[in-house]
Formats: structure tokens, sequence, C-alpha cells
């Protein structure tokens, strides 16, 4: 597997943790979750993980190092095999326009949207409904109704757009 992007462009959101990659992709997170990764490249400080993104075929991993504060992403292959490591700079604020197109998640991967993020916006009886839904299950309509009143406000705060 080939990586294809100008790892010159990568950026990093801090407030809305969206990846931006050649400059018109944004791709938010599928997970929020602190690991260890390993130690920085530039001053060998533990660097840790704060989110995780889909890109192309790989996972791109967000750290930060403990000692020097420096953001790195960090590539892995489907089988979590190592792939690179790249310096990303931070950006202030990732805006939504048309000069950005924003890799969105449907609701065949709303098992990757953290359930705090659901929560936020949603009932559980609407979570459960988009669920349903999804699944070609039965479902309530009412609670679908109320949900689909609510996609924009989510896909506002956390850049999923929800089909349903």
């Amino acid at each position: 597997m080939k990586v294809s992007f100008d790892k010159s462009t990568l950026r990093y959101s801090l407030p809305n943790k969206l990846l931006c990659i050649d400059d018109n992709r944004l791709i938010p997170p599928f997970e929020e979750e602190k690991n260890e990764m390993g130690v920085c490249s530039e001053c060998e400080g533990p660097l840790f993980s704060f989110t995780y993104h889909n890109f192309q075929d790989y996972t791109a991993v967000v750290c930060r190092c403990d000692d020097c504060s420096l953001l790195r992403i960090i590539l892995f292959d489907p089988a979590w095999e190592w792939v690179g490591e790249y310096p990303v700079s931070i950006i202030d604020n990732a805006s939504q326009n048309s000069t950005n197109l924003v890799e969105s998640n449907s609701i065949s991967d709303i098992g990757n949207i953290a359930a705090i993020k659901l929560e936020t916006v949603f009932s559980s009886r609407e979570i459960e409904a988009m669920i349903q839904k999804s699944k070609g299950e039965k479902y309530v309509r009412q609670y679908l109704y109320n949900a689909r009143k609510k996609y924009s406000l989510f896909n506002e705060l956390f850049g999923y757009s929800l089909e349903i």
C-alpha cells in the first residue's frame, strides 16, 4: 500500500478535533482515547494518542509528546503495522465550507461515533431508533422523526453527516 498525500499539508484543529489533509479534507475522529504510542522522534519523550482517524486504508493517530508538546501523526495499516510518523501543525479553526470537503461518516459508521457525542444531541430513544432503522429493524417512527430534526446540529458540532 502506498500513502498518497502531501505530508507538508498535515494540520490539526484542536477545538474541533479534525484532521486536515491536503488542505481540503477534514476528517473527524472515530475514537478519542489516550494511549502511549511510543517515543518522540525529536526529544525521545513519550508520545500519547488523543484522536484516531480513518484515512484511506489507514488509521491516522494524532499524538502529542509529553515532554516537548510536539504534535505528530502516526499512520498504521489495517493490520496495525507502523507505516510512518509525520509532523502536524495546529490550526485554530477548521471551517467546513465549500472549500473544505468533510469526509463524513454515515449511519453505517454509527458504531464508530463515540456514544457521548450521540448522547450530547440525541435522546436514548432517538439513538435507538436510528440504530434500528440503519439495521432494517422495526423502530418508532416518532423518535426517528425527532432525531432527523437534529441532524444539522450534530453535523455542525461533530462533523458527522447522518443519513437514514
